[in-house]
């Protein structure tokens, strides 16, 4: 594998959108859309079928002469969150498209042929939902008035953005795949949490993807005149809140052997003014973790809690779900080509489950699938600071194209 080429292409996009914060390409953006011109311009040099789907998902496809039947998929993402890193999702397409690369270059043989696919609008960023091309590949459509009606801070909505970037929102069922077009599909990722840092592993085959069950809590206490209601008085939405978010973490850390997981993550308090009660808090609430049952036993639970402390204040509070997603365990024979890969190239490896979501766990609706953990040498994800070390991407990218190898012969 050419780790060269692959980090020299990784700093060429990771420069669009750059700034002394870190990078920041947000979905139908005119970063988004110059990294994608540019990525257009490498797969054409390489010399693959390049194609785009009505929501903007990106596709090239390597079919030498003999490879025939279902495809074999791999790729991620190269939006990002605001003032992102520069590895998130850019190095899975980066190394996806060298194997590829390699793999035609040395004219391997490969009985099914190869499709990288850079999966549009993975972050949530900019329009409040997550992997949201590949939810459309995978026709999972149920949200289609939500995102009809979603907008960014700017007040631009997502069917005012795709059409500036030359997108029809209204044909986006067009872009559902067909369930037998690819026989597997494997995203390799740089890890977004310590432990692969603490292993001092290089690489990890991913055993599960983690959900998340979004919730809206909305308190409602009393404002008031804050210099003269006397304190034994007050219905103070905030302190209420604020009890709620320490009951969240502890409720939580119970949790956390159990791989499950809650954040407040967001908090907005009424009328916000500095001589005033606070009389409504708003919060919102992110739950995730591997299992269907745990992340339902954590969210009665804070439920529960959430009722309890409003009660005591002789307040109220209204819990609306927001959405819940299914998470995704990735036990097939795709994780053990995975595995066999490195064991073939005497790769050290741990299994790893992934508390971030990822666009793999909608193409498991569609087709069998695999994911690799690149070791963030940071171990910080989602900010500037996101490293990797030269070493672990070529035993990533290395490891990658020796399991899209074995998965294509």
């Amino acid at each position: 594998m050419n780790t060269a080429w692959i980090l020299e292409e990784i700093n060429n996009i990771s420069q669009i959108g750059m700034t002394v914060n870190g990078v920041t390409r947000l979905a139908f953006s005119e970063n988004d859309l110059k990294a994608r011109a540019y990525l257009k311009k490498l797969i054409d040099d390489i010399g693959l079928e390049y194609r785009e789907d009505t929501f903007g998902n990106m596709f090239a496809l390597y079919k030498p002469t003999g490879a025939e039947g279902q495809i074999i998929g791999t790729g991620s993402h190269i939006d990002t969150v605001p003032n992102g890193g520069k590895y998130d999702g850019l190095l899975g397409v980066i190394s996806s498209l060298a194997a590829i690369k390699t793999i035609k270059e040395k004219n391997i043989h490969i009985s099914r042929p190869l499709e990288l696919i850079v999966f549009q609008a993975e972050e949530s960023s900019r329009f409040g939902h997550s992997t949201m091309g590949s939810k459309i590949m995978a026709g999972k459509l149920d949200n289609f008035v939500q995102w009809e009606q979603s907008a960014d801070n700017n007040g631009i909505s997502l069917v005012e953005a795709m059409k500036e970037a030359g997108y029809n929102f209204y044909d986006i069922n067009k872009s559902v795949v067909e369930k037998d077009r690819y026989k597997a599909f494997v995203e390799l990722h740089i890890d977004q949490s310590k432990t692969m840092k603490y292993e001092d592993k290089p690489v990890a085959v991913v055993d599960g993807i983690a959900a998340p069950l979004r919730v809206k809590v909305t308190i409602h206490g009393e404002a008031a005149h804050s210099g003269s209601t006397a304190m034994r008085y007050r219905k103070d939405a905030l302190v209420i809140a604020s009890e709620l978010v320490l009951a969240v973490r502890n409720l939580s850390l119970a949790y956390d052997e159990r791989n499950a997981i809650a954040t407040v993550s967001k908090l907005d308090i009424f009328p916000s003014v500095m001589n005033v009660v606070p009389g409504t808090a708003v919060m919102y609430i992110d739950i995730r973790g591997i299992n269907s049952k745990t992340i339902d036993e954590l969210f009665g639970l804070i439920r529960a809690e959430s009722s309890k402390i409003a009660l005591r204040y002789k307040a109220s509070c209204e819990i609306e779900l927001l959405s819940s997603e299914k998470p995704c365990m990735l036990n097939n024979y795709v994780s053990d080509i995975i595995e066999k890969s490195c064991k073939e190239l005497k790769i050290p490896y741990m299994h790893t489950v992934s508390g971030a979501g990822h666009d793999t766990m909608n193409m498991a609706e569609i087709t069998e699938c695999g994911m690799i953990f690149v070791k963030n040498d940071s171990g910080v994800s989602h900010h500037q600071n996101e490293e990797i070390l030269k070493e672990d991407i070529e035993q990533g990218a290395r490891l990658l194209y020796q399991t899209l190898k074995n998965l294509a012969k």
